[in-house]
């Protein structure tokens, strides 16, 4: 499991890198995107969901440890069990 440094460190990578991008993590890549509207129209639903005027528990039907990370990735492109969203945790 990852420590509080290693999470902060990896979500400045993510904040810094351009849609597309790619970050080597762990042994595997993380290709990111974003809605479209960018980094601020993310901004702002990160801000709503923060806020708990969403309520989004009914959506995520999976939740994975960043350690697992590759598993998440391969159940959602694949579309296995059901899946709508997963959460990723540290």
């Amino acid at each position: 499991m990852p420590t509080n440094y290693e999470s902060s460190r990896l979500s400045a990578y993510l904040r810094a890198l351009k849609p597309g991008g790619r970050l080597p993590s762990l042994d595997h890549k993380i290709i990111t995107a974003l809605c479209s509207g960018g980094k601020e129209r993310m901004r702002r639903l990160m801000n709503v969901v923060k806020s708990g005027r969403v309520k989004l528990d009914a959506m995520v039907t999976h939740r994975f440890k960043l350690n697992d990370i590759e598993q998440a990735y391969d159940l959602f492109a694949n579309q296995h069990d059901g899946v709508l969203k997963v959460a990723i945790t540290t």
